[in-house]
């Protein structure tokens, strides 16, 4: 038989749906709480039970549920009335047993407010009433805001702290979880939907990408910088075509910084997420590119990644030769499978399958300056 405690245990996780519900004007009362039926075989035991449950009906403390009963002829115990089904008649019995009347009058109250100014969201806040609650201090500012995304926004002319809004500078940097999906719904015509970022997402300025790059042949006559090694924003860049003839992109900081000199060439710092910002660089589809990581998974997912970008990617120092001329510095790799069988070529699709059945890792900063030496002079694909 069911206990009044299994009642209210029941009857809080319907909670979230009977707010959705009161929100949205749909009927849910009366609201039936499913109950075990089985009588406990001992006679004492299950008037006890029974009791319990009347205990804490409507009947007898003037709010809270209702029980209705149906006679039953049991085996051991004969006929008996008991419980057929707990049943919530009205929200005001149902919010009161459950202690949720006054959270659900401050949802309600809020939520009367956020409709009465900004009627879009409607339906979101019908769907969210424990996101209402979760926001109730800071409603009004959340609506300053939203009001002026709508009626004031100039895309891509602040930064975040210094929207001309009536709000703390810090108030919508420390909200963005809860703005984006109201700006969701209410500025759908200047969402860049492909972003996570909330700057990027909503036309706001941001800290931009940056790309830092060396020069590597100090001979260079046409060179438009009076700098060997600069770092600028990745839009800059990619305006600005570089007298090179060679491009290097390394993703460790310290073999990007000691690289040696290679005529007509530049290297690139990828430190793992420049990719992104160098597929907008048109002049690089009209240079030699060398891509060199360390020789794990990953490793040749980027480069995957580059190739699809600039066809004309090649691997520098990603061999089967140099996993096993340096075996001794191999570690354990971080698994990360990937079906890269048709950006591959085949002999790097077997060094990348190598490394992901053997869960392998060679860091490129265990390779000696002598074997980058000897790959640019003619051990490898690169020659000075």
């Amino acid at each position: 038989m069911i206990t009044a405690a299994e009642i209210q245990k029941k009857a809080l996780l319907r909670y979230p749906e009977v707010l959705k519900d009161l929100l949205s004007g749909r009927r849910c009362f009366p609201l039936e709480i499913r109950s075990n039926k089985v009588l406990s075989k001992d006679f004492a035991r299950m008037q006890v039970e029974i009791a319990e449950v009347y205990k804490f009906s409507r009947h007898r403390r003037g709010y809270g549920y209702t029980v209705q009963t149906e006679s039953v002829n049991t085996r051991q115990h004969g006929l008996q009335d008991i419980p057929r089904a707990i049943l919530f008649e009205s929200s005001p019995d149902y919010l009161k047993f459950i202690g949720k009347e006054k959270e659900a009058a401050e949802i309600l109250r809020h939520y009367a407010y956020i409709r009465d100014q900004l009627p879009q969201l409607d339906e979101w806040l019908c769907r969210h009433p424990l996101e209402i609650l979760a926001y109730g201090a800071v409603w009004p500012e959340l609506v300053i805001v939203c009001q002026w995304f709508m009626q004031h926004h100039q895309p891509h002319r602040y930064y975040i702290r210094e929207l001309p809004v009536a709000v703390h500078t810090k108030f919508v940097e420390s909200h963005k979880n809860i703005l984006r999906p109201l700006l969701d719904q209410l500025i759908p015509q200047w969402i860049q939907a492909d972003s996570g970022n909330f700057e990027k997402r909503y036309g706001l300025k941001s800290d931009p990408v940056m790309i830092r790059f060396r020069r590597l042949d100090p001979r260079t006559t046409n060179w438009p910088l009076p700098y060997d090694d600069l770092t600028v924003p990745a839009e800059q860049f990619a305006r600005t075509p570089l007298p090179c003839r060679q491009l290097f992109i390394i993703e460790n900081k310290m073999n990007f910084l000691t690289f040696p000199e290679v005529p007509e060439a530049v290297a690139i710092w990828g430190k793992g997420f420049a990719l992104d910002a160098l597929q907008a660089v048109s002049w690089l589809r009209q240079k030699n590119i060398h891509y060199w990581s360390d020789l794990d998974a990953q490793g040749f997912q980027m480069l995957a990644r580059l190739r699809s970008i600039f066809p004309q990617t090649q691997p520098f120092l990603m061999d089967m030769a140099l996993l096993e001329q340096y075996a001794t510095f191999i570690v354990p790799g971080t698994p990360s499978p990937a079906d890269l069988s048709t950006q591959l070529h085949p002999s790097e699709l077997a060094v990348y399958t190598h490394l992901t059945q053997n869960n392998q890792r060679l860091e490129q900063e265990r390779i000696h300056h002598d074997t980058i030496m000897g790959a640019l002079r003619g051990g490898g694909k690169v020659h000075l």
